[in-house]
């Protein structure tokens, strides 16, 4: 991306944000952050800038995900026009300004959380305090609390030297927050805020090789030092993507908005997945304790009782007709389960009258039985259905088995 069409699309972005909503100031207690609200959706994505960086470094990829998602943007203590937190900007001070923020703009989760450089060690915290509200989570090239340790392990005078240039390039009035980050360095751990949540993550990684690096972490060395340390710090996540870029530096949202753009959706559709698939566990194991007191009736002989237990259990299920089946077949290869088997493909056929499917299968069911009566009257049913929808697949079994039943009633 050149620099012109970057600032353009930079430009955009924040004037999308702009257009959406006006910035807010919020009170954290004893100052005021800014805030940024916009878009809507099942999720609220939550950014957090590098240091140093107020909440606009985010606006091409907020702009975009916007469109199908609520975000939440803001500048920290001392950042853009937020006000600076007059006792010390520590991690556990900006942990607690973030929920403070979340509280005061009563933001309602699920959230994903998109964190760039250091402000990935905010989201990590967050998440481990807060685990049920996150569902997922973005690291964009996310700083890493070994870094220096390892550095100096590959070469302790280039490693000192990086810590020295970088310190210079800090502004005065970051000095202090940069010397309580840096202790973080020296030490190589993050304060115990718990384990991480297990949600779909994406990570992404610059390994950009620069021609005269001024800093020993983008020589060669540096940058599969960086890489390694996130490739290990992905590990021990099982549902996501490690992503690595050579066509940015470490600002990869402002020179490829869109790769973020992509990891944010990417964990958005994983956590809807996620959740999905938890909805469903839930409703069988609901349904599973209702067929088990619907078997209790059934073996007491109490079948008008079992009947309404199944009936209203798989309408409260919002199971389709195929799903219903499927649970149906499956308690119909477990022989002691053939009666709970046809109660639930006779409720099928009276919820779906129009289902060739559903009377050909509770008539199989009644065949398995024996109740040869019975599952003729499922197949002649099925046969008039399957003829008027042109279903040649269910006339022909409903046919065939018809004949079975003929051929069964000769030899009684």
């Amino acid at each position: 991306m050149t620099k012109r069409s970057f600032l353009l699309l930079f430009f955009l972005g924040n004037m999308a944000l702009a257009t959406a909503q006006q910035t807010k100031m919020i009170n954290v207690q004893d100052h005021s952050l800014e805030m940024v609200q916009a878009g809507t959706g099942a999720y609220t994505v939550i950014f957090e800038s590098g240091f140093g960086t107020d909440y606009k470094v985010w606006g091409p990829v907020a702009s975009e995900v916007m469109q199908t998602n609520q975000v939440m943007l803001y500048s920290r203590a001392g950042t853009g026009k937020s006000e600076p937190n007059p006792k010390p900007q520590t991690l556990e001070a900006a942990l607690q300004d973030l929920r403070t923020l979340i509280e005061q703009a009563k933001l309602q989760p699920p959230f994903i959380l998109v964190g760039h450089s250091y402000g990935a060690f905010i989201i990590r915290a967050y998440a481990a305090q807060h685990p049920d509200e996150v569902k997922g989570l973005v690291f964009v090239d996310p700083a890493q609390e070994k870094m220096m340790q390892e550095l100096k392990k590959a070469d302790p005078a280039k490693a000192l030297k990086d810590i020295e240039l970088q310190n210079s390039f800090v502004p005065a009035r970051f000095r202090q927050e940069n010397a309580l980050i840096n202790q973080i360095f020296d030490k190589g751990a993050l304060p115990d805020f718990g384990k991480l949540p297990q949600v779909p993550v994406v990570v992404l990684t610059s390994v950009q090789h620069r021609a005269n690096p001024e800093l020993f972490l983008h020589e060669p060395k540096g940058v599969a030092i960086w890489r390694n340390l996130h490739t290990e710090f992905f590990s021990q996540f099982t549902n996501g993507a490690h992503i690595v870029t050579a066509r940015s530096g470490h600002n990869i949202h402002r020179e490829e908005p869109e790769l973020v753009v992509n990891a944010i959706s990417q964990v958005v559709q994983a956590a809807t997945k996620e959740k999905q698939r938890q909805e469903h566990e839930a409703k069988m194991t609901t349904l599973e304790a209702n067929m088990m007191q619907a078997a209790t009736y059934l073996k007491t002989r109490k079948e008008p009782k079992a009947e309404k237990v199944v009936f209203e259990a798989l309408k409260n299920s919002g199971f389709n007709e195929r799903m219903i089946n499927t649970i149906a077949y499956q308690q119909l290869s477990n022989p002691n389960n053939l009666a709970l088997a046809l109660l639930t493909f006779k409720y099928n056929t009276i919820q779906y009258p129009q289902s060739a499917n559903a009377f050909d299968s509770y008539g199989e069911a009644l065949l398995k039985q024996g109740k040869l009566k019975q599952a003729e009257q499922q197949f002649l049913k099925a046969i008039e259905l399957a003829a008027t929808a042109n279903d040649s697949s269910i006339l022909k079994s409903s046919q065939k088995n018809i004949e079975k039943i003929n051929q069964l009633k000769k030899t009684k």
